[in-house]
């Protein structure tokens, strides 16, 4: 738990300095690079400053609750079987209910070296009921693997919002700087074959009856504050009515 403290002090400097960076460097407008008619996925990428990896985001619209995310999320069992190119994927740290440390490995092309990532998510609701899972790599949690290739740096979100219609809005976006050296044409295929393939398996997997019917604490928690809220400003504005 002490390094949960820590990290997450180091957590919000490196957001900061993060988002300073993509401030201060040129970001390009998002660009379509794929979309998948059938499943209704679009993928977009976009420059920022002289990174070799462009930023991607794919956004897809799912008929299931924000709550299924969640749950598959928090299945790290399954990970393997939908993350595009993730072939290990464990939990090292958990915690809390919205917290979490994970180790993953992504496969590339041979001869290029497989690399390697811990990355924090932490979980997070609004009034609506809108998830948000912030990804943020903590290359230093371990020492390197000589195997591999750390992953310097990560940032990244899921975002689950609630449409009409029992729909949930999906986007998975990520920029992220693979270290080492990726030829060209690896590069980007990475920037689009992850958000589209990943997405596409997301759609199969999330109709899975165990992750139905399913309730989170911090989702109702939030919806309730706003509730709460509704009510005292009602409470409020009678009272002021009453007094005129």
């Amino acid at each position: 738990m002490q390094w949960f403290k820590t990290v997450g002090a180091a957590s919000a400097l490196l957001m900061s300095s993060f988002v300073f960076a993509q401030a201060s460097s040129p970001v390009g407008e998002w660009e379509m690079e794929a979309h998948d008619e059938d499943k209704d996925i679009k993928v977009y990428t976009r420059s920022v400053g002289d990174s070799p990896l462009k930023e991607f985001k794919g956004v897809t619209h799912i008929n299931a609750p924000v709550e299924a995310f969640v749950a598959l999320l928090r299945d790290p069992d399954v990970a393997t079987s939908w993350m595009h190119d993730v072939v290990e994927f464990r939990v090292m740290e958990s915690p809390s209910e919205t917290e979490n440390l994970v180790y993953t490995i992504n496969k590339t092309p041979w001869p290029v070296t497989d690399r390697d990532a811990y990355i924090l998510s932490e979980m997070s609701a609004d009034e609506q009921g809108v998830v948000t899972t912030t990804l943020t790599a903590q290359p230093s949690y371990q020492p390197e693997n000589e195997d591999y290739i750390r992953m310097p740096a990560l940032s990244g979100h899921w975002k689950f919002s609630p449409q009409e219609n029992g729909v949930v809005e999906v986007e998975y976006q990520v920029h992220a700087n693979p270290g080492g050296s990726l030829p060209n044409w690896l590069v980007n295929a990475i920037v689009v074959d992850t958000p589209l393939n990943t997405l596409s398996n997301l759609r199969d997997i999330i109709q899975d009856e165990k992750y139905q019917n399913q309730s989170f604490a911090f989702i109702e928690a939030a919806k309730s504050s706003a509730q709460a809220e509704t009510v005292d400003q009602v409470a409020i504005d009678v009272a002021s009515e009453v007094a005129q």
